[in-house]
């Protein structure tokens, strides 16, 4: 009697973690940020909640459905539907089920072809997010932060190509905030890469630019040794990369004119201004 009441079950299963998903779904996939934003508040309380206290096979169906869901949202056009996809990943990132690397990797590969995006908004909430997953613990979580960082740095060091080195940028910044001890072994090439975004003919790369330099130079600062015998050379690669920015006779980078060389000289000397004064 109970084998035959097995399918009955599983279905009725299927169809009310069905409504629950869809309900979450539509919220996030509203063109009104409120209604978003409320969506994946009450989405992370149920996760956090009554998700909790279902059983295995309900958690595998809500996980699935939901997954396809995110898939079809950062896959679609819509950009407030991309914002809302997004915001699910934030969410279900701490759920705890399933193989927690597959979990990671899925994201990871979602949030990959978010970046870059024509669309700055979708990815400074990407870039938030690939901060967020580099903290999950896990084996995969080292490997992706390298991934991501390695990437990051080619977009950097490649030809210019506007949205690459935008989304490389806020990535950088976001990974110096969340895994400073891992940004810290590659911060070298950060520096040596970073001032290509600090010149570039755009005031919003250069922005977010001199906010990884930012973030950087924090995760530098609170790695210094006793002795500080490192400390200097980061400063000083700074101060002469910014100078460089006021000397006409230096190379002109292609596309580059020189206000906006000045202005990224100027921003890197705030921030050399703004760490040998906290008050600032």
């Amino acid at each position: 009697m109970h084998g035959h009441n097995t399918p009955l079950l599983k279905e009725r299963v299927r169809k009310m973690s069905s409504s629950i998903t869809l309900n979450y779904v539509q919220g996030l996939k509203s063109r009104s940020a409120e209604v978003r934003g409320k969506s994946a508040r009450d989405l992370f309380l149920y996760v956090k909640t009554e998700l909790r206290e279902v059983s295995a096979e309900e958690l595998a169906s809500f996980m699935d459905e939901f997954n396809h869901h995110i898939f079809e949202m950062v896959s679609g056009s819509d950009v407030h539907e991309k914002k809302g996809g997004i915001l699910a990943i934030v969410c279900l990132i701490d759920a705890d089920v399933g193989n927690i690397n597959n979990r990671i990797s899925r994201f990871a590969n979602y949030l990959r072809n978010l970046l870059p995006s024509n669309d700055i908004g979708v990815m400074e909430l990407a870039a938030k997010t690939v901060g967020k997953l580099a903290l999950v613990s896990g084996t995969y979580s080292a490997q992706y932060v390298e991934f991501e960082v390695k990437r990051a740095f080619e977009w950097l060091g490649g030809d210019r190509h506007e949205g690459k080195r935008h989304a490389a940028v806020l990535v950088l910044r976001e990974l110096a905030v969340s895994v400073p001890t891992y940004f810290f072994q590659q911060v070298q090439l950060f520096f040596d890469l970073i001032f290509n975004a600090i010149r570039d003919q755009k005031p919003i790369i250069r922005e977010g630019a001199v906010e990884a330099l930012r973030a950087a130079l924090v995760v530098t600062a609170q790695r210094e040794t006793a002795k500080q015998t490192q400390k200097p050379q980061w400063y000083k690669q700074c101060y002469d990369e910014a100078t460089n920015g006021f000397d006409d006779t230096f190379t002109k980078e292609k596309g580059v004119n020189r206000d906006d060389r000045v202005h990224g000289s100027l921003l890197v000397l705030n921030e050399l201004m703004r760490c040998s004064n906290a008050q600032w």
